[in-house]
């Protein structure tokens, strides 16, 4: 086990698993569909992690600019704060402002664009370095009643346009609601959502896609995944299960 991987388990305080140099990612996906179902008796949900010393950098700048300590009461006092954070701030009002500033910075432009023919997504993307996983891989089982707290547990955000922790919990809390979406993988500039409720319209998925764009800029406006218009990334969202987010 690296060193910031072995800093990334150690913060978290949760059973895990470690995949070494996987020939493919049969034996993660499998695992993480156990877990899943799993985790439903149990009361925990699975997240895949690709380790990394800048996601282990922030976990640690989490809790220094808090002034708190790496510590496990310090560590559970810090979600709770997110969480309690979470829970006061008006979601539709955190995505309109956002859809604003970006829509008023790009007037010049037509931001919507058109729907395109595509298929539904249903993989996970991120934890796939080329043709195969990467070298090292965390699966853990994080133990909260609520999915949407997982981002408190795994505190990325906060640079550039990627939201603080506490605004990702919100947002997630939204959509858990709205598309039963939980987060299921994540790096250092990215999160993965598996939804099993998506959208089943056109109409359905524009208004989600304004959402996640109004989230995460970059995946429309840097084509994170060749998706360089709102409804263009519409198209990809109308009944796929996995979401995904990336920042710069």
């Amino acid at each position: 086990m690296t060193e910031e991987c072995k800093f990334i388990a150690d913060f978290l305080g949760c059973e895990y698993e470690i995949f070494e140099n996987e020939e493919n990612d049969t034996g993660i996906i499998n695992k993480f569909r156990e877990w899943s179902s799993q985790g439903r008796e149990e009361g925990f949900y699975p997240v895949i992690i690709i380790p990394s010393d800048i996601l282990a950098e922030a976990l640690e700048l989490a809790l220094e600019d808090r002034e708190m300590e790496n510590s496990r009461q310090e560590i559970e006092k810090y979600r709770e704060e997110i969480i309690k954070e979470a829970e006061s701030i008006d979601v539709k009002k955190f995505l309109d402002e956002r859809f604003s500033e970006y829509s008023e910075m790009h007037e010049d432009m037509d931001i919507m664009g058109e729907f395109l023919e595509t298929e539904p997504c249903h993989g996970f993307y991120s934890h796939i370095d080329k043709a195969a996983p990467y070298n090292e891989i965390l699966m853990v089982k994080i133990p909260v009643k609520n999915p949407w707290e997982i981002a408190a547990w795994i505190p990325m955000g906060g640079f550039n346009d990627c939201p603080e922790p506490a605004a990702q919990a919100a947002v997630f809390r939204y959509w858990y609601e709205k598309y039963k979406a939980v987060p299921a993988v994540v790096t250092y500039d990215v999160w993965e959502l598996k939804a099993e409720n998506p959208p089943k319209t056109e109409e359905e998925a524009e208004s989600l896609a304004k959402e996640q764009f109004s989230f995460c800029y970059d995946i429309v406006m840097q084509a994170a995944r060749g998706w360089d218009r709102i409804r263009a990334l519409a198209s990809t969202l109308k009944n796929s299960s996995a979401w995904y987010f990336w920042w710069d």
